[in-house]
């Protein structure tokens, strides 16, 4: 596992550390797992749940837009606080009401959880949330408030938080295991970089300086990362454990621990059946984000940070003539059909179809093209009963 990161990004192909593994799973696997165990047996006292992107509470810039138009405008400075604070407020209840379980993590899949579990330990929802937003600083946003709220949770000697997450939360995570590993020249780029004075950022940093590295914090954190794409590289040292699920698909060869490459492009019933996988983790790769103009300048800053040793792609005759330059790019990436990472087990999954469907009449298993099936209740025991296969028992 990769130690010493200091928030290199990972390549495209990457190249795993160990071996990644092959499951097909079935909605009933779970059926006979004492859930009981993730207690007992692994010391997990907590389970953070946190959504992916554009589930959050400002997931298009909106309140943050209104915000900064606040204030430059005096004489309407209040009344577009409160519009903003208000959209704010209702943004994300309004979005778990239209996505339910599908690509987003709400009440039913919390409450399903804790009741797997039993007791111990506490299932709780990220509270507050993250913005949602797809972009550098919205990811170290979510990190640094994951880091705030590890300090509040202190958890007991060899007790454990496991970090559940969906999509980009793994990025979030990603970023939360460079700040834990504590290596100061590299923390302090980063804080240097947001150049922020939130009152949350100013905690992070205090939290991380004289410590040690890594972070005695570290040791605690367990992750689960569902479908997240290949971004940001891990740190080992600021975990104890990391286990990535992804919904790989048919493959040819079986054993090919990559993906169809999104470019060039396949045809639409490919993508809408999910016919290998999980397209939206195989899309979301380096260059993918989008950033409103009210982050912008902070969003140049972080990538001087989180993309500073990014390789430029090769390119051959069909994407080389391609315009703009980031489009090019970005295609020549999206041929690798990068799917695992660096650090951390690669669980790659072939779902066999569970009966559920969509409103639309898809299995669930296509849903977001692949994306939806990791936050589905009926698939929780299980995902659940897989990562507690896959995880190390406590020391």
């Amino acid at each position: 596992m990769s130690h010493h990161n200091q928030f290199r990004h990972q390549a495209y192909p990457s190249d795993p550390v160990l071996p990644p593994s092959f499951h097909k799973l079935k909605v009933t696997d779970g059926d006979l797992t004492d859930f009981t165990s993730l207690h007992t047996e692994f010391r997990v006292n907590h389970v953070v749940l946190v959504h992916g992107t554009f589930m959050g509470d400002d997931p298009f810039a909106i309140s943050e837009t209104l915000n900064a138009v606040a204030g430059s405008a005096s004489l309407l400075k209040k009344p577009l606080e409160s519009l903003a604070a208000k959209l704010k407020e209702r943004v994300k209840p309004l979005t778990d009401g239209v996505t339910g379980d599908v690509g987003n993590y709400g009440d039913d899949f919390r409450n399903l959880f804790q009741q797997l579990v039993g007791d111990d330990p506490v299932v709780e929802l990220m509270q507050p949330t993250w913005t949602g937003q797809n972009h550098h600083f919205a990811r170290a946003d979510l990190a640094v408030l994951l880091l705030c709220q590890l300090d509040k949770l202190q958890p007991a000697h060899n007790d454990c938080i496991l970090l559940w997450g969906h999509s980009h939360a793994g990025n979030g995570f990603a970023i939360l295991t460079n700040l834990l590993a504590n290596e100061p020249k590299s923390v302090e780029a980063f804080f240097r970089a947001a150049a922020q004075d939130l009152p949350h950022w100013q905690q992070a940093e205090k939290i991380l300086k004289d410590a040690p590295s890594p972070h005695p914090l570290a040791r605690c954190v367990r992750i689960a990362a569902f479908g997240t794409p290949v971004r940001y590289g891990w740190d080992a040292s600021g975990c104890s454990d990391l286990v990535h699920v992804l919904h790989h698909g048919g493959q040819e060869p079986e054993d090919s621990i990559t993906t169809k490459p999104m470019f060039p492009p396949h045809s639409a019933t490919d993508m809408v059946t999910a016919q290998f996988g999980d397209w939206v983790q195989a899309f979301g790769i380096a260059g993918t984000d989008l950033t409103p103009p009210t982050s912008s300048a902070v969003n140049e800053r972080m990538a001087a940070v989180l993309e500073a040793d990014l390789a430029a792609p090769d390119h051959g005759l069909d994407t080389k003539f391609l315009a703009p330059a980031r489009i090019r790019d970005l295609c020549a990436r999206w041929k690798t059909g990068t799917r695992c990472h660096a650090t951390g087990r690669n669980l790659l999954l072939v779902y066999e179809p569970s009966g559920r469907k969509t409103g639309l009449g898809f299995p669930i298993e296509q849903a977001m093209l692949g994306h939806g099936v990791a936050t589905t209740t009926n698939w929780l025991p299980a995902h659940l009963a897989l990562v507690m296969q896959s995880l190390q028992p406590a020391p």
